[in-house]
């Protein structure tokens, strides 16, 4: 009996790991990550994929251009982008009927990265203006070599978005969800640069006086011939007022999901 349960325990594994991974998947090629560290990220992008239905994938490789498979098969897309969408469409598959997901895809050699979404949710919660956010969770950390924190700052924002955007709020242009900067550091900043500017203007002001010093007589002001003033006259004959109306303009950008043929939206680059 013992064994019989054992049996149907792995069958039963064996049954509901390929749908587990389906929904989020952490994969290294290059070894930035520890097995700690994978498994860490693992387990929080598959949490916030079965909490908003959305797969969240990571995918490291070396190369891209080592892959054997053609990748260069899409009309709509180019280089990592088109990378990017071989790897979801035949690896990964998204979540649901409309295939949502979310992609971070990163080649190695060439620096190069995409954000990818998929999915009528997926491009919903995740536009153009939001997924140049997500890039800026993760790049500062990329160029000082802080793979961990980087990515786990990226899973945090992904989080973060799908809940907004399962609100029905998700982060665009003129949402205000993001903050562009740290107001009080902002303030602080401004005011030790002025100081410092200012600082250095009298320190050249100061440099400027060393020479001047104090007269006792007005004689080496005064012209040997004296002082001769000519007298002008200005004479106010009209004057002319032109007027002109100003057009007032009242187009402003638009935000929203760039969509390609295929069902995909990309934000691309260097890191």
């Amino acid at each position: 009996m013992k064994k019989h349960i054992i049996l149907f325990t792995f069958f039963f594994t064996l049954l509901i790991s390929p749908a587990w991974s389906a929904q989020s998947i952490i994969h290294d090629d290059c070894g930035l990550l520890s097995n700690h560290e994978i498994e860490e990220l693992q387990t929080r992008a598959q949490q916030t994929a079965q909490t908003y239905n959305c797969g969240v994938y990571i995918y490291v490789v070396k190369d891209m251009n080592a892959f054997t498979y053609d990748y260069e098969i899409y009309e709509d897309a180019f280089g990592i982008e088109a990378f990017a969408q071989y790897l979801f469409f035949n690896e990964l598959k998204g979540v649901g009927p409309s295939a949502d997901g979310i992609l971070l895809v990163m080649s190695m050699k060439e620096r190069d990265y995409d954000i990818m979404a998929h999915g009528s949710f997926g491009n919903y919660a995740f536009t153009d203006y939001g997924k140049d956010k997500l890039a800026d969770s993760f790049l500062n950390y990329f160029g000082n070599g802080k793979w961990y924190k980087g990515f786990s700052s990226y899973l945090k924002r992904v989080d973060q978005f799908l809940k907004l955007a399962a609100d029905g709020n998700p982060v665009d242009l003129g949402s205000g969800h993001i903050r562009e900067h740290n107001l009080p550091l902002s303030i602080a900043a401004a005011l030790i640069f002025g100081m410092i500017v200012a600082l250095i203007s009298c320190l050249n002001m100061k440099r400027g006086m060393k020479s001047v010093h104090t007269a006792k007589i007005a004689s080496n002001f005064i012209a040997k011939d004296g002082i001769k003033i000519p007298i002008q006259k200005d004479m106010f004959t009209h004057n002319t007022v032109v007027r002109q109306q100003l057009q007032s303009s009242t187009s402003s950008g638009g935000g929203g999901t760039s969509i390609n043929s295929s069902g995909s939206s990309h934000h691309s680059g260097k890191f």
